[in-house]
């Protein structure tokens, strides 16, 4: 199974590692800055014989030797290089979010089973274990917490935590925002009811945190990487006082799993599965346009 690749950005060492754990041969890699050092370290790295300086070539060739297509160079060049492949009917992964605009999305929707979004960290195994958890126990409520450089980068970085909750929790809607520009406070609520608090900081020095809270249970993610789930309070004695601590019942952290970017081999295995038609976990297109109007909510 071949595969091309459009970007030559550090993300793209990953993507190349998890593919080839995954059966891919690399056919060919595209960089737009026609100086790029990391496409020659890439190419050297993984003995990629091909490197091209035009994209249109690249996606000629793909054609021509039945590659499948991984994009993640610069946002503002995926409409041109998706319309080309898709026009080709090629199968394409692309990097979140795909677009930062919601209508840009909207000629694309009808190729939901050619385009393969790449949110990596809703195959995370705590995201399976936290999702087991919420279809066996009644989920109370939902608390996040997003420290953020800036509103632009809730389009670009945070759309993964919204990727996370639309995963777990389905559609959410959006029922107060209060807002000052230090920090933006979201009140959503799902489908089912369950109130969702998501509390944005821009510049705050802290880790992104998602917290689920059930009957006889409280499971963090924090930093998205490490699931705690907690089940009771223990009662320690410290100088003469009864002290609370939370008792942990099990951690599960990414980082122990594998050796890959966490999700990024699952996340080619089930691209693999949408290359031949099989049944794949995914988010595609319509799910991707509907994270990020989410997000352009919140900043609006």
């Amino acid at each position: 199974m071949k595969l091309s690749v459009f970007g030559s950005s550090n993300i793209i060492k990953h993507h190349i590692k998890a593919a080839k754990k995954n059966s891919f041969n690399i056919f060919g890699i595209y960089s737009s800055n026609k100086k790029s050092k990391n496409i020659i370290e890439l190419a050297n790295k993984f003995k990629i014989k091909k490197i091209y300086q035009d994209w249109e070539l690249l996606i000629k060739d793909s054609v021509e030797n039945n590659c499948s297509i991984l994009i993640a160079a610069r946002i503002k060049d995926n409409k041109k290089i998706l319309e080309n492949c898709l026009k080709h009917n090629l199968k394409v992964l692309v990097e979140k979010p795909v677009f930062c605009n919601s209508d840009e999305y909207n000629n694309f929707l009808k190729f939901k089973k050619k385009i393969f979004v790449g949110y990596n960290r809703i195959y995370y195994k705590n995201i399976s274990k936290l999702n087991r958890i919420i279809l066996n126990e009644k989920l109370f409520n939902v608390i996040v917490k997003c420290p953020e450089e800036s509103k632009k980068n809730i389009l670009l970085n945070s759309c993964h935590i919204i990727s996370i909750l639309y995963y777990l929790c389905g559609k959410i809607f959006l029922i107060k925002k209060v807002k000052n520009k230090n920090s933006i406070m979201c009140f959503f609520k799902t489908k089912s009811n369950v109130p969702i608090c998501l509390n944005i900081n821009f510049g705050s020095p802290d880790n992104f945190l998602l917290e689920f809270n059930f009957k006889n249970k409280r499971a963090v993610l924090c930093p998205i990487e490490k699931l705690t789930i907690y089940n009771k309070l223990n009662k320690i004695k410290y100088r003469d006082e009864n002290v609370y601590k939370p008792n942990i019942l099990e951690i599960v952290n990414e980082y122990k799993l594998s050796k890959l970017k966490p999700g990024f081999d699952t996340q080619y295995a089930n691209f693999k599965r949408f290359i031949k038609n099989k049944k794949s976990q995914h988010i595609n297109i319509t799910d991707a346009k509907k994270i990020m109007s989410i997000c352009i909510k919140i900043i609006e």
